[in-house]
């Protein structure tokens, strides 16, 4: 006997009701706050279709607790979390794909994607005084088979990729995308049909990451393949040479291809996505230049292209560990 479709609201409604908070209906959004003595915070959720929906909340339990979440069908996700949200996410049987910082320091704010394939309840221990932060678009299965419906062989296997590996172009747009996401907009005239589009927006990078990766695929090892890799890493050097920071979306521009065709095949052909590559040879070029003596740290940073030395040094540290300083004292 198959089971009738889930309502979108068994996904998030059960779990505010253990806060006793309680959302009600303005306009196209349902918000919510509470303030008792079992937590503080507010929500709200944005359905955009019976099948998908946007939500974000923020909740401080006031002692600590076991929170029930009850799946009664799998869904796929992609979220802005804070590092409370990621540490519970172990127990209620998620396993995050495509974990990267979003803004601020780490782990204050992450992105990540998951599918929640785990069925029935789960216990997440929640701790008081800690601020569970989550921006999120939920998506049910039928989200994606009425798309596939549509637009034949375009968004199949779709919903797996939450738990796959996206590539660094796809996973920069839907970050963006994830930025804009915001309450007050959402509230605003138009508010439905603006978040419909980054959900929409978010769903289409996904999907042309994914088609260019298999293109790519299909022509590994080809000479059009190695002539495309070869001259994008030549004109990173010449920009190195010059004192240029060139970001992808530049370099793909040079080179008269996509962005998305570029990233997916230097990616294929050299085991390492673009943007790894062009910090790993601006931080090789760095070290080359910290060996000279003879150079002063604001000369460096100026001949790599950083606008400024702090700039240099954060950079620096961040990929090695160590500032330009220390890095120079070390091997003096």
């Amino acid at each position: 006997m198959s089971r009738s479709p889930t309502d979108i609201t068994e996904l998030y409604a059960p779990q505010f009701e253990q806060f006793g908070l309680e959302l009600r209906s303005k306009g196209p959004t349902f918000t919510g706050e509470v303030a008792n003595d079992r937590a503080n915070g507010r929500a709200w959720i944005m359905p955009i279709s019976p099948t998908c929906l946007v939500m974000e909340h923020f909740i401080t339990p006031t002692h600590d607790m076991h929170l029930t979440e009850y799946t009664p069908e799998p869904y796929a996700c992609v979220s802005e979390i804070s590092g409370s949200t990621l540490a519970c996410m172990p127990d209620a049987g998620i396993t995050p794909a495509n974990l990267k910082p979003l803004r601020g320091p780490w782990p204050n704010s992450a992105m990540c994607s998951f599918i929640q394939d785990v069925c029935g309840e789960e216990l997440s221990p929640l701790f008081a005084g800690q601020t569970y932060h989550s921006r999120s678009v939920l998506f049910l299965p039928g989200y994606f088979n009425e798309l596939e419906s549509r637009y034949p062989a375009e968004f199949t296997g779709l919903f797996d990729a939450f738990a796959e590996p996206w590539h660094e172009e796809a996973a920069s747009a839907i970050g963006h995308a994830l930025c804009r996401i915001s309450e007050e907009r959402a509230r605003t005239a138009g508010g439905h049909v603006y978040m419909r589009g980054i959900v929409e927006t978010m769903v289409a990078e996904l999907a042309y990451s994914r088609a260019s990766c298999e293109q790519a695929r299909r022509a590994i090892g080809t000479r059009e393949n190695r002539v495309l890799v070869e001259e994008a890493a030549a004109t990173v050097e010449r920009a190195l040479d010059e004192g240029r920071r060139m970001s992808v979306d530049e370099l793909a521009n040079r080179l008269y291809t996509s962005r998305s065709k570029l990233c997916a095949t230097f990616k294929i052909e050299t085991g390492e996505s673009v943007g790894a590559y062009v910090r790993r040879r601006r931080t090789e070029r760095a070290c080359d230049l910290l060996a000279d003596s003879s150079l002063s740290m604001a000369q460096i940073a100026e001949r790599l292209g950083y606008p400024q030395q702090a700039a240099f040094a954060q950079a620096f540290r961040q990929t090695t560990g160590l500032s330009p300083t220390a890095w120079r004292a070390e091997r003096s």
